[in-house]
């Protein structure tokens, strides 16, 4: 006993001390921890590109056109697949286009440059059938447009606004041939954001008009309702982004249950940044554990994207590039949304001394930042983009490299390691037996008895559609220790709790494919009980060694 005392005393007197790093780390006006980042060369595009769309199709990187060497633009598509990308022909080029996915599996692309150097803009308009895996010529834009931006409302219907030196409005392509006026905007705009507010309602707003020049004062418009000024915008503006703003990668809310929040870079005239939680109409600063980094010890940091959320685990990332001699780093910063207030890391690569593209990366299913093409940000060349494409590893911890610790901290955190290890054998011995109470050893005819209640939860209950079951749900509807319901599935499947609900949802999004192969995706996943689209693409390949569009091909 007098072992356990003094070990707690121990305990109690190191803690203090081996938390003050970390305590200062979460101050507000603390420095940004770092973590080293794992970049991955993967192979180059089939052609180099700049002012081009990169998404994720049905669980697969996929560049829409863009320019290439000499400003000239581009009428194709890659897609990664196989570790190799594959180059498609487009109906139309597509030089700073919009392009947005769509519930029903549809892929519009919009306007950009009519001609090289970036001149011009276009009206046309075509679809990417993600199910043929081709492309459409469709349709007509009311204004021809350049450097704008795309949001699906509700029904299929997508509003599309921002223009680069020509005039802009609100249009709405509902499916028809001819996109249709909705109203005239406030102000005009290049590269806006635009947020939902609601399911039929959104905001539009940017900190440049539509010749590149910044905005005195920034008008936001409603969809629906009088345009409105907020006064945060006008200390932190909104980042422009070159690379454009794909205001859905930013999303952090939930729409099934009626939330509409984005994250969105703010930057201040002295230089500073600071993210902006916009929550429906709601402008305000999301608190950090500190700021935002501008620099590191070898230089600025120039961000070149705008927030790429992670939503399943409410962690959201910015990239950057080192603009001063002797860096040409890149940088991620990792914003860890979901805690109050949130942590922020910064990942750091070595210099990259081979050249290579900076451009807006995508998440991958596996949650990872995948950079494909883009321009030396340093100098900002269109007429020389990339074809590089680069894995930024940041979606499991063995991706990053901590920096070295000290080795006074690596001490005493030794000693606290001791202390708790002494606390804990000392309880051990005088509470033997307290933790098996819950859960009695079982035989394993016992396990087998237990599988079959198991199995008829799943099989006739469905348990495994609610998106949220844990193995606590499941042990609460059989009156038993959730410890034994783990150890039954591991003992008679081989599996983990977590495998075998997923081979359920996985089997199940297969019979409704089998069903309605045209079903789309995005409902697919839902109703199959995975909590995110990232989560489906990634265990259905990997139960099945494909994706959910080959599957359905292959029949």
């Amino acid at each position: 006993m007098k072992s356990e005392i003094l070990s707690i005393l121990l305990l109690q007197a190191l803690l203090p001390v081996v938390c003050l790093p970390a305590v200062a780390a979460l101050d507000h006006g603390g420095t940004c921890p770092m973590e080293k980042l794992q970049v991955e060369r993967l192979p180059d595009l089939h052609e180099p590109r700049a002012g081009h769309v990169v998404l994720l199709v049905d669980g697969e990187p996929m560049v829409f056109g863009g320019h290439t060497s000499g400003f000239v633009p581009l009428a194709t598509a890659e897609r990664y697949s196989n570790g190799e990308w594959h180059l498609q022909p487009m109906t139309y080029s597509h030089d700073e286009p919009v392009v947005l996915p769509m519930e029903s599996g549809k892929i519009v692309i919009a306007g950009g440059h009519e001609q090289p150097l970036g001149i011009g803009q276009t009206f046309t308009l075509e679809l990417y059938h993600q199910a043929q895996q081709s492309f459409e010529g469709y349709g007509c834009l009311d204004v021809k447009r350049c450097f704008a931006q795309g949001m699906e409302i509700d029904s299929g219907r997508v509003i599309i606004t921002g223009n680069w030196y020509h005039n802009d409005n609100i249009e709405c392509f509902d499916g028809s041939r001819q996109c249709l006026k909705v109203k005239e905007v406030a102000q005009h705009r290049s590269l806006p954001y635009i947020l939902r507010t609601a399911k039929d309602n959104a905001i539009i707003f940017s900190s440049h008009d539509n010749h590149g020049l910044p905005l005195d004062t920034i008008v936001i418009d409603r969809l629906h309702g009088e345009p409105f000024t907020e006064p945060l915008l006008q200390t932190w503006r909104p980042f422009y982004n070159h690379t454009g703003n794909r205001t859905q990668d930013a999303f952090i809310g939930d729409m099934s249950r009626g939330e509409y929040a984005y994250l969105i870079p703010g930057i201040r005239s002295d230089g500073e940044m600071a993210l902006l939680k916009v929550e429906g109409e709601h402008f305000s600063l999301l608190p950090t554990a500190c700021p935002v980094p501008t620099r590191s010890q070898w230089g600025t940091i120039s961000y070149f994207s705008s927030v790429v959320a992670d939503r399943r685990q409410r962690r959201a990332y910015m990239s950057g590039y080192g603009i001063d001699d002797g860096d040409h780093r890149l940088y991620v910063l990792s914003i860890d949304y979901g805690v109050k207030p949130a942590d922020l890391t910064l990942y750091y690569s070595e210099p990259q001394r081979d050249s290579i593209g900076c451009y807006c990366p995508v998440l991958t299913a596996d949650g990872n930042l995948l950079i494909a093409g883009g321009v030396d940000w340093a100098h900002f060349n269109n007429f020389k983009p990339f074809a590089t494409t680069l894995l930024l590893r940041v979606g499991s911890p063995v991706a990053a490299e901590t920096l070295p610790m000290p080795w006074w901290l690596l001490a005493l955190a030794a000693l606290v390691v001791l202390a708790l290890v002494a606390v804990l054998l000392m309880r051990k011995r005088r509470l033997t037996g307290v933790e098996t109470t819950d859960v009695t050893p079982i035989e394993r005819t016992d396990y087998e008895q237990l599988m079959q209640p198991i199995c008829r939860l799943m099989d006739e209950r469905q348990l495994f559609l609610n998106s949220g079951l844990s193995v606590a749900d499941v042990a609460a509807q059989l009156a038993v220790h959730r410890n034994t319901v783990s150890q039954c599935i591991n003992a008679q499947t081989g599996c983990s709790f977590a495998q075998f609900v997923a081979k359920y949802r996985v089997e199940y999004a297969q019979q409704m494919l089998r069903r309605q192969p045209d079903k789309k995706l995005s409902a697919v996943w839902r109703e199959s009980g995975f909590a995110s689209e990232t989560s489906f693409f990634r265990t259905f390949k990997a139960l099945t060694g494909m994706m959910p569009s080959e599957w359905v091909r292959q029949g």
